[in-house]
């Protein structure tokens, strides 16, 4: 898979149109704003397991990632 590096977040897919989320890592608790805003395609949930090589925003649709040049893990964990 070729990564695509992107400066910000992308208002909508290149590949499919889709919306595109910020991925939120870690241990996420989802309360009704959040369960809205991930339906709303604002953020994806990417799973608890993090390393230094994480996308920072997927396409809700096709699940198109996209990183962010010189990210880091503790940026990636802000909402």
């Amino acid at each position: 898979m070729k990564k695509e590096y992107v400066t910000r977040k992308p208002c909508k897919c290149p590949k499919c149109g889709g919306k595109v989320g910020k991925i939120l890592y870690g241990y996420c608790i989802v309360d009704e704003k959040l369960e809205a805003e991930i339906e709303a395609g604002k953020y994806v949930v990417g799973g608890c397991c993090i390393t230094e090589d994480d996308p920072d925003w997927q396409c809700t649709q096709c699940g198109k990632k996209f990183w962010k040049p010189g990210s880091t893990i503790p940026s990636r964990m802000k909402m």
